[in-house]
């Protein structure tokens, strides 16, 4: 195939209409996602769109969220630790009780079990896998069709209401005000990256989106089309991720796969529905931050649902730290029981 990149980025924009105009719930995210991976699988290339791209996807989705930014948010983060603290508790059950549930289903080592199992943080739960000479490829597997179900399943379940929207591309105030903002945020998100700080793009966009708000610097109006485009980079990318686990191995995976993924979301929605009865969060806000995976889905779901992306991100952004603390210490546990 001459130019892969070419040929992925025009099916990728192309299935994101093609489901947009269908109002299929994240569109622009599941057509990449499905074509994809049908396109990678009949013609054996696995191109991915570039690190560059995705860093820039990940910075329009950070903007957008730190454009929620209101003076109240002093008020709102109040009660978000005892959350986060609830929320942690959440995903070291979904650990134990899911990686049991690995173990009998699938008969694994304990270590590669729970490490199919883990809530986040892909590359610390693959490292001690093979680190303890786990079963490394079911463990990317299992991860790959969670995050599969997830991206799939979400939209389902939280549909996404009709909300007034700003125009598809940029009125005239807003055009000049993208013309500064990007090129210095896209160059702070360089800066932390050499640092090899996790996730840039994210942090710039949500501090600069959030200053440029609260000082009431300029309102930033996100246009359709850059969530648009970033949802459809990460549908790329994600079906990249998953076919190229195998189709034979993922259809041998998928029944059990999907249980565990049911199993961990319904002790996830147990912790997030304890979190809206105690603290008194919205219940689509608590369950979309309490999803065991999705880290780049569900803040692009929080958007394109009316729910609170800032707090939805920061509870991701926790979990996989959370998890990048804990996992070491629970593989050396598991590797002697």
């Amino acid at each position: 195939m001459r130019q892969p990149l070419l040929v992925f980025g025009l099916t990728s924009a192309a299935s994101a209409i093609a489901f947009e105009t269908m109002n299929f719930p994240l569109g622009a995210m599941i057509g990449p996602m499905f074509a994809v991976a049908f396109l990678a699988h009949f013609s054996g290339i696995h191109q991915k769109p570039g690190v560059d791209a995705h860093h820039f996807a990940v910075l329009l989705i950070g903007l957008a969220l730190g454009n929620q930014v209101t003076p109240d948010i002093f008020e709102r983060i109040q009660l978000w630790p005892v959350s986060l603290l609830i929320m942690i508790v959440t995903m070291v059950f979904i650990f134990w009780i899911v990686g049991k549930l690995n173990q009998r289903m699938l008969k694994l080592d304990a270590v590669s079990a729970h490490m199919a199992a883990a809530p986040g943080n892909l590359s610390s739960a693959l490292a001690a896998t093979e680190h303890y000479g786990g079963a490394l490829s079911q463990v990317a597997v299992y991860q790959s069709l969670r995050l599969a179900f997830l991206t799939l399943m979400v939209p389902v379940l939280f549909v996404v209401p009709e909300q007034v929207k700003t125009p598809f591309v940029f009125e005239q105030s807003d055009f000049i005000s993208w013309i500064f903002v990007l090129p210095i945020a896209w160059l702070l998100t360089g800066v932390l990256r050499h640092f090899k700080v996790t996730t840039p793009g994210l942090i710039v966009g949500i501090f600069g989106g959030a200053i440029l708000s609260l000082f009431e610097i300029v309102h930033l109006n996100t246009p359709p089309v850059f969530i648009g485009l970033a949802m459809m980079l990460f549908g790329w990318r994600i079906g990249i991720d998953i076919i190229g686990q195998g189709l034979r191995v993922l259809l041998k995976t998928f029944p059990p796969a999907a249980l565990s993924t049911l199993a961990a979301v319904s002790l996830a929605f147990a912790g997030s529905f304890a979190v809206y009865q105690l603290l008194g969060f919205p219940l689509i806000d608590a369950a979309l931050a309490f999803m065991p995976g999705g880290f780049q889905v569900m803040p692009v779901v929080a958007l394109e649902a009316g729910a609170d992306g800032l707090y939805v991100t920061t509870h991701h952004l926790i979990r996989v730290l959370a998890m990048g603390v804990l996992i070491p210490f629970f593989a050396s546990y598991w590797s002697r029981s």
